[in-house]
């Protein structure tokens, strides 16, 4: 386990690392390399092992400095930034394993610095578990739009159980004969995260592998954060594509850009008219920013609460997330598109890959529709209500 305490020791190991991905996301998005070594870069640099506690081997650390670090990998490389939310978010979501089981499997991440990722998109409700004589599953189906599954150590899968219809959540070894990545990721954000399909073949799972997860039991703990922890994964991760997108705006300027004929400026980055552009998108970001963490740390109350949690504090969290992702997608997709009104047409250019921070939020912030997001703010700030336990509120 790494012996890096401080916070800011860790934010500075972020921006080191997210650096280093920036340096060659071009030509890794380019020839479609996978990103099998920056997520080993991060499995050795113990981000992996961020949230989970100290005495099961991890760094022990809250739920909002892993946002903060996410948004740092992000703004490097969104595909490896994307997949490094989906780890965390899978880390903390082990809650619904029951002790001892969870505190062996969270310390058998650690030690062993594995990636975790799922096939679980509740969209796709065709994994059937057929129950087997002494005990155990057969899993058999196919899910869309697994992010991370295809680098995966160990993998959560959602499935019923073919008798019953009840709900399992089943944690796997990324290697179980019968899991197959269908290589059918062609969008054009998020290019390298391989996002697609996985099919389940007989696939076997043992008793203690498999547990009943109703994910909308206002009761269970595990059910009650999963919406706010994810959603607000997803939430700084379009703010680092935003952030990356400004930081090479800042390097184009100074290196590359030239003034506008009738600036009268010395360098770009002395044009009034650019200067102004780009401190009206910086502004955005800052005031999109802030309110991402005050939500994520609306989330480490709601973790801190474990099983203690009250419907309010639930409620409370969900809608500050909530409010946040709007903000957060909708700035960043403003200011990856806006930020060429700055830059010129020559910033266009394809070996410069500016395109890619609006092209992986575009995609990305696709997942759940906005626009029922502000449904869920609106009938709180009218009426009052918190939104429903359910898979995306």
């Amino acid at each position: 386990m790494s012996t890096i305490k401080d916070t800011e020791a860790w934010l500075t190991l972020a921006r080191e690392i997210g650096a280093e991905f920036a340096a060659r996301v071009v030509a890794d998005e380019r020839d479609r390399i996978r990103p099998d070594a920056q997520l080993q870069r991060l499995k050795d640099s113990g981000l992996t092992n961020l949230v989970i506690p100290v005495h099961l081997g991890g760094a022990g650390q809250p739920w909002s400095l892993a946002m903060r670090v996410l948004r740092e990998i992000a703004a490097g490389d969104g595909s490896v930034g994307l997949l490094f939310g989906y780890h965390l978010l899978n880390t903390v979501n082990l809650r619904r394993e029951p002790q001892p089981r969870r505190d062996r499997l969270l310390a058998e991440i650690a030690e062993g610095r594995l990636w975790l990722a799922g096939v679980v998109n509740p969209r796709d409700d065709d994994i059937l578990a057929t129950p087997v004589a002494g005990g155990g599953y057969r899993l058999t189906g196919r899910k869309g739009f697994c992010s991370g599954a295809a680098f995966a150590d160990r993998l959560t899968i959602s499935a019923r159980d073919r008798q019953s219809g009840a709900r399992l959540m089943v944690t796997l070894p990324g290697d179980r004969g019968g899991l197959a990545y269908a290589e059918d990721w062609d969008h054009f954000g998020v290019a390298r995260s391989d996002s697609g399909s996985f099919t389940l073949t007989d696939v076997w799972a043992s008793a203690e592998e498999a547990q009943v997860c109703d994910l909308e039991d206002a009761g269970d703990f595990a059910a009650v954060i999963r919406t706010p922890v994810n959603q607000s994964a997803f939430t700084q991760y379009y703010l680092g594509a935003a952030q990356g997108a400004l930081r090479e705006a800042r390097r184009y300027l100074h290196e590359e850009a030239r003034p506008w004929m009738h600036s009268q400026a010395a360098s770009a980055s002395e044009d009034q008219l650019v200067l102004s552009q780009v401190g009206k998108l910086w502004i955005a970001l800052q005031g999109a920013v802030a309110l991402a963490e005050v939500a994520a740390g609306r989330v480490d109350d709601l973790l801190a609460a474990d099983d203690t949690f009250t419907a309010e504090l639930r409620g409370e969290t969900a809608i500050a997330v909530a409010g946040a992702k709007v903000l957060a997608a909708r700035t960043a997709l403003d200011v990856t598109t806006r930020v060429f009104d700055a830059l010129g047409a020559r910033a266009t250019h394809n070996r410069l890959g500016l395109d890619r921070f609006w092209r992986d939020v575009r995609t990305h912030s696709l997942h759940d529709p906005l626009a029922y997001k502000v449904l869920e703010v609106g009938r709180y700030a009218v009426n009052g209500q918190y939104p429903d336990i359910r898979a995306y509120t």
